[in-house]
Order: C-alpha cells, then sequence, then structure tokens
C-alpha cells in the first residue's frame, strides 16, 4: 500500500496555519500561549507547560513528517496515549488524521475503553497501527493471549512507541509478540516532538528548529534550548553519522533523572538496567523499575511456559547488572500470568 498524501502537502497545510494567525511579534513569530498543559516534577508535583501556536504547529510537522513514512491513507490507527493535561494525544490524533489514515482514539484511562473492549475494536475494524507506550502494547498482547487470540495473527502490523524509554532489545520483543514493525518517537512534556526514528530505527533530533544539549557530556540531563527537561539521553558526538545518512544528530532517551541513581563510572538509568535485563532471551517483553533507596527494583517476565528456574534466572540478572553497571538491583521474575499483580 502506498500513500497518496504527500510530505510536502503535510507541509504546505501546516505552514499555511503558520501564516493565518493575525497574532505575531515583529520579527513574525507567534508569542500568544496558545496551548497549556501539566508535566511531573521529579517530586511527584504537578508543573504548568504552555506552547506558543507556533511550536506546536512546528511540532506537528515533525511529528507528520515521521508518521508519513510509517503510515497510509489505508491504515486504522488506534491511539493510546495519554490526553488529561498533556499535549502528545491531541498531537498524534491531529497528525494522523493529516496523513490520510482513520483514528481511534482510546485514550490511557481505561474507562471508557478498557483493554478488553480494545482488542474487540482491533478485530471489528481490522486496526493496522497502533500508537501507545511500549508497556501498553505488551500488555494488550499478553491480554489477547490469557482470552486464547494470537496478536501475531491480528490485522496490526505497525506499532509506534511513544511517552517511555524503552530499548532495542525491549522494542524488538514487542515487535515479535504482534508479528509487526516497531518504530519510536521521543518529545518530553513540554517539547512534544524532540526525535523521531529513521528507516534504521535511531532516533534523530528535530535539530533544525531546537537546541538540544546535554549538561556536562554526551550523556546526562537533556538541555532544550538552554532550558532543563529533566529527561536522561544520550547524544552521539557531532562527527559520528547514522548509517541512514542523516546530518541530524542521534538521541538515545534514557528515562527520567529521577530514575537514575549514582554509579562507579557516573549516572545509571533505568534503561540502561533494561538493557542489561533483556540480554536474557526467555523474557516477555514486560519490564518495571523504580528507584528506592537508591536500588533499582526491577520486575520482568518470564516468556511462554515457566519451564526456566526463575531463582536462577534472578541471580543472573542481578550479577549481570552489577557487573555490568557497577549497581545494586533487586529483581523479581514472574511469569506473564502473574505480571499485573507482581506490578500493581
Amino acid at each position: 500500500m502506498t500513500t497518496t498524501t504527500s510530505i510536502a502537502t503535510h507541509y504546505e497545510q501546516f505552514l499555511e496555519l503558520l501564516t493565518r494567525g493575525p497574532r505575531a511579534a515583529a520579527d513574525g513569530r507567534d508569542t500568544v500561549h496558545a496551548r497549556y498543559g501539566e508535566r511531573v516534577d521529579p517530586a511527584g508535583g504537578s508543573q504548568p507547560v504552555v506552547l506558543t501556536r507556533d511550536e506546536w504547529i512546528l511540532n506537528q510537522i515533525d511529528l507528520a513528517l515521521a508518521l508519513g513514512r510509517l503510515l497510509t491513507e489505508d491504515d486504522v490507527v488506534v491511539s493510546a496515549v495519554p490526553y488529561e493535561l498533556s499535549f502528545i494525544g491531541a498531537e498524534v490524533d491531529r497528525v494522523i488524521e493529516m496523513v490520510g489514515a482513520s483514528v481511534i482514539s482510546v485514550g490511557t484511562s481505561r474507562t471508557i475503553c478498557p483493554m478488553p473492549r480494545l482488542l474487540g475494536l482491533i478485530e471489528q475494524y481490522e486496526v493496522t497501527a497502533l500508537v501507545c507506550s511500549p508497556s501498553f502494547a505488551a500488555e494488550l498482547a499478553s491480554l489477547a493471549l490469557s482470552r486464547g487470540r494470537r496478536p501475531e495473527d491480528s490485522t496490526v502490523r505497525t506499532i509506534v512507541c511513544v511517552g517511555e524509554a524503552c530499548s532495542t532489545g525491549r522494542l524488538d520483543r514487542i515487535g515479535a509478540a504482534w508479528a509487526a514493525k516497531t518504530s519510536a518517537l521521543y518529545g518530553t512534556p513540554s517539547t512534544p516532538t524532540v526525535a523521531v526514528a529513521c528507516d534504521h530505527g535511531a532516533l534523530h533530533l528535530c535539530d533544525h528548529r531546537l537546541r538540544a544539549e546535554v549538561r556536562g557530556t554526551l550523556r546526562g540531563e537533556l538541555l532544550l534550548d538552554g532550558s532543563p527537561t529533566g529527561e536522561l539521553v544520550e547524544l552521539w558526538p557531532a562527527g559520528r553519522h547514522c548509517d541512514c545518512g542523516s546530518a541530524s544528530r542521534v538521541l538515545v532517551p534514557l528515562g527520567s533523572a529521577a530514575s537514575a541513581v549514582r554509579g562507579p563510572d557516573g549516572l545509571v538509568s533505568a534503561l540502561d538496567v533494561e538493557r542489561v535485563v533483556f540480554g536474557h532471551r526467555r523474557l516477555a517483553p514486560y519490564f518495571a523499575c523504580a528507584v528506592r533507596d537508591g536500588t533499582f527494583h526491577v520486575t520482568c517476565a518470564v516468556a511462554g511456559p515457566r519451564t526456566v528456574d526463575e531463582g536462577a534466572m534472578r541471580r543472573a540478572i542481578r550479577s549481570g547488572i552489577d557487573e555490568a553497571l557497577g549497581v545494586e538491583a533487586e529483581v523479581t521474575v514472574v511469569g506473564v500470568q502473574d505480571w499485573s499483580t507482581a506490578t500493581s
């Protein structure tokens, strides 16, 4: 299937919006705070976020260019991303519509559309793509299996992961569970679209409109236009280029600064731990990690029949984290059927 909506058309539609508004500063830039949202700070409190109209539309342009490579007018897309006081839900829905695909917005509250109903919608409307967090995609696949369905036999063929740092190892296992192509987008609560994936799966900075730096070195807190984000990332050196040929620098999300601990060689993030964990082949694509008293508390799940020694696997994962990262971790290994109770 091919799309008949060209990338140039997306640009033209958005640029028309940028020039339509009457309220602009002397340099032609919109300075009116047009959208309000909130983010959670490291202490757990809510902080206001505002975007100007131009900032909102420019974020949408980059998202449209990313999703325009992944979706077509023939796609039926489930959008399962947060809506309440966040930017990403409204942004994703609008861009899917502009690409020309059909969208079913279910959010993440699960009150009106709990997961069992969503599985029915996927079957009824032959949904071809999911836009959701990695955890949501894994949990939905598990629910399908528990109900005697095979997610790999569904019509879903594309999964776009947002809102959560995810290692390539876990992303690949999510794709295998659905027999779908997986891709990722990266943004912050204040900047919905920061980096988009190329055909090689690398996340490239939208550096034509953003000045991204890392506090101190190439690994640490992400600064966007000089402002701290509370998010940890790795930035490729300016001289290192992706195999796709893009000149834009590659960004590797590491999760929030609040979920990292100090190791012998610097900060260790939850994503560092996740990479080690998913070096074990027998694990399903589930992962939960919290930091309590300076120690990572990891929960993961065994894939398939429970024929492995969970105690031995737990010890192997814990020692692997210690050896690779030099930090302590408490590890819980459960069966897939026990995942929801283990993480509640």
